[in-house]
């Protein structure tokens, strides 16, 4: 029920008080006989045209406020039901006297409005569609898939490992915005989303306003633009729309009134839905937009949420265009909210042997782990997070992975730790204080669940990069280049099992090196047939010797891991 709930509540007993007070007053001055005698309703038809003068305000007065509060219209909230309620005893208690009707007889009309709204409300709160009456219902929000992990999960490639997360990326985009002081004086960045852009991992955030006196300066044109900070090289932008285009962001959360982003959405159209959410990105030509997720009840009157409608609001002109989940464009990525997409994970791990096995037998119930984070495989956005027991252990049944465009949703089943495991086994492979670890990726690194963390000092530089394998804690690669690190890390699983890594030995038949980005490759082709690539930059100084004396003609050996070498 929220705010509008409370509110009416509130409005309910001031508008039902003030008629007792009158009552009461009368009371002094009065025999109680002659009250009562006053309680009959005479009804005076010279009122009706103050009735209507007054209803006029009340509605008209409503609607103003309505302005502010934005209240769904729609029966399957009681948001909308008290709304009304509010304004029918309004009228009511504001005409009375004209209409003739004695002090007795209204009170007697707002407590009975007032009983049956609250019998409506506890209908509403009990029965609307809660788990206990439709726990199988609530286990069909979100169907759960199982799969194999190493065969639908892509094999890691390092050149699209991010290195950036939320709050490294704040302090990128304050550390950019600093190199503008006339910018960010008056504006500063909001809400960081994760999105794909041109085929790469980005995180973006649109300025905002520092303040209404902020926005007064500059709402014609609008905000300057957006920071754009590519997750992988965390290359950071600040991308002024004002310069190019003339116009900035002008429909954002921190505008007001007309301008306010979610006014703006509820006024064209989105007035009979639930928001859940919304999220800034770009189309594949770096236009700004916000995504807005509207949700509607699915099971009984109230209960069971899932998304119905997406807005696709640009923030330059503000044009709303309503889609069905399946319909939104090819540049969207974010159609379900995450925290919606953990709600159901969590009814169908919990509910599936019912709502009272939810809470006391616990057979078979499963909750998502504490962490999650927004991952890419395959070319598109999932929100991942490990299944854990109901117990609430460090160990997992799994991973799973939710897509944030199709709620399409994969269970890979393996035992293994939780993130949070792995994150306090990270902290104690370099003794040093002051440091923390960052939420892990998960990986397939030669067909083992991988966790990739990133080590960080007190002011948020990367110390160390850490790949872990997941379902043994105690095989781990680190060092202070993510090349390094994966290199150590193939290794400790090629001495785990030796089947991993190649072992080549031959005659180099064909030698041929090229720069990609300012790092050397070699080709290496052996008598075999096979050719081996060698980044330079994977290795230190001892292990290029051995390689950089090698010519056409010599004979050589090394261990490869799909056609790479890892070691001399």
């Amino acid at each position: 029920m929220g705010i509008i709930a409370l509110i009416g509540i509130i409005a309910f007993i001031v508008i039902a008080l003030i008629p007792l007070f009158k009552v009461l007053n009368q009371m002094q001055y009065h025999d109680l006989k002659e009250i009562k005698e006053k309680s009959k309703v005479e009804f005076n038809r010279d009122g009706v045209l103050f009735l209507v003068i007054a209803s006029a305000i009340i509605i008209a007065t409503t609607f103003l406020a309505n302005y502010f509060i934005l209240v769904k219209v729609n029966l399957r909230y009681v948001g909308i039901i008290i709304w009304a309620t509010i304004v029918l005893l309004m009228i009511i208690n504001a005409s009375y006297e004209r209409l003739k009707l004695s002090v007795q007889a209204v009170l007697k009309i707002n407590r009975n409005v007032v009983i049956v709204l609250l019998v409506i409300m506890l209908g509403y709160a009990l029965f609307g569609g809660r788990t206990y009456f439709h726990a199988e219902d609530y286990t069909e929000l979100l169907t759960v898939e199982e799969d194999v992990f190493n065969s639908d999960v892509k094999t890691v490639e390092l050149e699209t490992l991010p290195i950036v997360d939320k709050t490294y990326g704040a302090k990128l985009g304050a550390l950019k915005l600093g190199e503008f002081p006339g910018i960010g004086s008056e504006f500063e960045p909001g809400g960081y989303s994760d999105i794909l852009y041109q085929g790469k991992q980005y995180m973006v955030s649109p300025l905002e306003y520092r303040g209404i006196f902020k926005w007064l300066n500059n709402r014609t044109v609008g905000t300057p633009g957006y920071i754009l900070i590519d997750k992988v090289t965390s290359e950071t932008e600040l991308i002024n729309l004002t310069d190019s285009e003339g116009l900035g962001l002008k429909y954002v959360p921190s505008a007001y009134f007309g301008d306010d982003l979610v006014r703006h959405a509820y006024y064209n159209g989105m007035h009979t839905y639930q928001l859940e959410d919304y999220y800034f990105e770009i189309d594949e030509e770096g236009r700004p937009y916000y995504v807005m997720q509207y949700s509607l009840p699915t099971i009984f009157i109230n209960g069971g949420h899932d998304i119905a409608r997406i807005a696709v609001v640009d923030a330059i002109t503000g044009e709303v265009n309503d889609y069905a989940p399946e319909d939104v464009p090819d540049w969207v990525e974010s159609v379900y909210p995450p925290g919606l997409l953990l709600e159901q994970l969590n009814y169908w791990g919990s509910l599936q042997d019912g709502f009272l096995n939810r809470y006391f037998a616990q057979r078979g119930v499963l909750v998502s782990s504490q962490g999650k984070r927004t991952i890419m495989n395959d070319d598109g956005l999932f929100y991942f997070t490990g299944l854990t027991s109901a117990g609430g252990d460090e160990s997992t049944i799994g991973f799973v992975y939710m897509n944030i465009r199709t709620k399409e949703t994969k269970l890979y089943k393996f035992a293994g730790a939780t993130e949070s495991a792995a994150m306090n086994k990270v902290i104690t492979l370099l003794p040093q204080n002051n440091i923390s670890a960052t939420f892990p990726v998960p990986l397939n690194v030669m067909d083992k669940p991988t966790y990739y963390m990133l080590i960080k000092g007190e002011d948020g530089r990367i110390l160390r990069h850490v790949f872990m394998n997941v379902q043994d804690l105690e095989i781990s690669g680190m060092a202070t280049t993510k090349n390094n690190a994966y290199n150590a890390y193939v290794l400790s699983l090629g001495e785990l099992d030796s089947d991993i890594l190649d072992e080549v030995e031959g005659t180099i038949t064909h030698l041929e090196s090229y720069v990609i980005e300012g790092n050397t490759i070699f080709w290496v082709e052996v008598d075999d047939g096979q050719i081996y690539s060698l980044n330079v930059q994977q290795f230190d100084i001892g292990e290029m010797r051995y390689f950089m004396t090698k010519r056409v003609g010599d004979e050589i050996r090394f261990f490869a891991q799909d056609q790479r070498i890892v070691r001399s």
